[in-house]
Formats: structure tokens, sequence, C-alpha cells
């Protein structure tokens, strides 16, 4: 088996896209470790903000799979139906509010964006600013994520 490091380049960005479709479908498998463990053997800035950007697009591409998925997600009877109700209307009175959400979660993940994700897709929240804001969020996050050990790098000289 090949360590990361003795992998090819386009070998790297696919293994990279796909454990991050992986990672947003399975919350066990984290997402920010593959991308740091990738970041590591990044040949250059440029490569790392590919490695970023592709992070960001599997865990967009697993992440419209669970929307999709809860999507079908019915609620008919008792307490669970009445807040499903509840808050499709709150959402579609004010949708700027439930973009904030998806942003927040998807960029600092509180509230967790797998648990964000399935609720976007079962209270009907539009999908394309679903997924526009997602993957917004999502560059920050894996962004920042690689930019701190490269920031601590060079302030400590090492």
């Amino acid at each position: 088996m090949e360590s990361w490091a003795q992998v090819s380049g386009t070998t790297l960005y696919v293994a990279c896209f796909a454990l991050s479709i992986l990672s947003a479908l399975v919350p066990w498998v984290n997402g920010e470790a593959l991308l740091l463990s990738f970041a590591v053997v990044a040949p250059s800035p440029f490569a790392l903000a590919g490695l970023v950007a592709l992070a960001s697009l599997g865990q967009m591409v697993g992440k419209c799979v669970l929307y999709w998925g809860s999507c079908s997600l019915k609620f008919r009877k008792g307490r669970t139906a009445q807040l499903t109700e509840s808050w499709k209307k709150r959402l579609n009175d004010s949708p700027s509010q439930a973009l904030t959400v998806v942003f927040i979660s998807s960029a600092v993940g509180i509230p967790p964006f797998y648990v964000i994700t399935l609720l976007a897709g079962a209270l009907k929240i539009r999908f394309a600013p679903f997924v526009g804001i997602g993957l917004c969020g999502r560059v920050v996050r894996f962004g920042l994520l690689v930019l701190i050990p490269q920031v601590a790098i060079r302030l400590t000289g090492h």
C-alpha cells in the first residue's frame, strides 16, 4: 500500500473528492481529518487550494444525495407532523433565516451540517440556494482548516 506522499497528483485529487463524498454520507468518516491528511502532501499552495475546492465539492455532492433522500420523508400524524408544518411555514415566510442556518452549519458545524441537510430536504428548502450557500460554507470551513497550519508553520519558522 502506498502512502499519500507517493501517490500521483491526479490520484490524490480523485481520492480527496471521492472520500469527501463518503464523509458527507457517513458521519463517522471525518472529512476534516481526511482533508488535513491530503493537505500534508500537497506540493504547492495551488494544489492545496485545489484540494480545498475538491473536498468542498465532494461534500456537497454527498449532501445533495442526503437532501434528495430526505425530501421523501412524510410526517402525517402527531406532534412531528405539526412541528414539520410549523417549520415549513416559518421557513417559507423567512427563507433567509433558513439559509443563514445552512451557512452557519456548513461553515462552523453547529448545528451539525448532516442534520441540517436532512431537515433542509424534509422541509423543502429550495435546492439551488441550499447547495450554493452550503458550498460557500464548506469552502470557508475547509479553507480555514488548511490555512491555520500553514500560518502556524510560517510563524514558527519550521
